[in-house]
């Protein structure tokens, strides 16, 4: 996950601060989502249509960042492992297309995504609609390219009905501190790895633990406890966590 999703930070002093991005009320929030349903179809290359189910090893989460100032939004269909960028392989072959589409124009309940026909060889263009439905998104639209003497490759690739859930930040926050060190009590997301970094001044960050949050009954209950014994001695201890799919 990259180091955007960072989300708390934790001083020795027990204070504890949030800076998980959180959107209007009403509209969509900038984070990492999970695709739970939803279609994908290829079209029109050898062979005809072919309509895959999502999630899927390729397809499996959706970030959507939203710039405040300008209220433009940029969203990323993204594989399994929560970074790699999924994308086609125009014909002839050459750079893949990804399926990353910026300057989306955001609205009270919805954001677009349009673009004309682009520069050649592949001439891409797009329309997406994504609808807010309170920490999770609808997103339907097409991504079409024109291409020259290909005719046995798709050329057109749609999503429908496809949900996408925000996934929740990690929490943070220190229990205690003892002459073994500050104790951190850390909830996350069942089976996603979680790293806890720590720092004394804010300048450089350490990695002082690794763990796979366990998998509970309770969603919302997964958690680990952290002893950083290093703290021990020191004026002043920061932490922050992350997690990876």
């Amino acid at each position: 996950m990259p180091k955007s999703k960072i989300t708390w930070l934790a001083f020795a002093s027990a204070f504890v601060v949030s800076i998980h991005p959180v959107g209007a009320q009403g509209e969509a929030a900038s984070g990492l989502y999970q695709i739970v349903s939803g279609t994908y179809t290829e079209c029109c290359g050898f062979g005809g249509e072919i309509t895959s189910s999502l999630p899927n090893k390729n397809q499996s989460f959706v970030r959507l960042e939203i710039d405040q100032q300008t209220d433009f939004a940029t969203m990323t269909f993204l594989s399994a492992d929560g970074q790699t960028v999924f994308g086609v392989m125009p014909c002839p072959p050459g750079d893949a297309i990804n399926f990353r589409f910026d300057f989306g124009f955001v609205f009270a309940d919805n954001i677009e995504f349009h673009v004309d026909p682009g520069p050649p060889p592949y001439n891409v263009s797009w329309f997406y609609s994504v609808t807010n439905l309170t920490d999770r998104l609808r997103i339907d639209g097409t991504l079409g390219m024109a291409q020259v003497n290909c005719a046995d490759v798709p050329n057109h690739f749609t999503h429908s009905n496809v949900v996408a859930v925000l996934v929740q930040a990690p929490t943070l926050k220190v229990t205690e501190f003892t002459k073994e060190g500050a104790l951190l009590f850390i909830q996350g997301n069942a089976g996603w790895t979680n790293v806890v970094e720590a720092s004394t001044g804010l300048g450089s960050w350490s990695p002082i633990s690794t763990n796979v949050m366990p998998n509970t009954l309770c969603p919302v209950c997964p958690y680990i406890v952290v002893r950083d014994a290093a703290s021990t001695n020191l004026a002043s201890r920061f932490y922050r966590c992350f997690e990876i799919p």
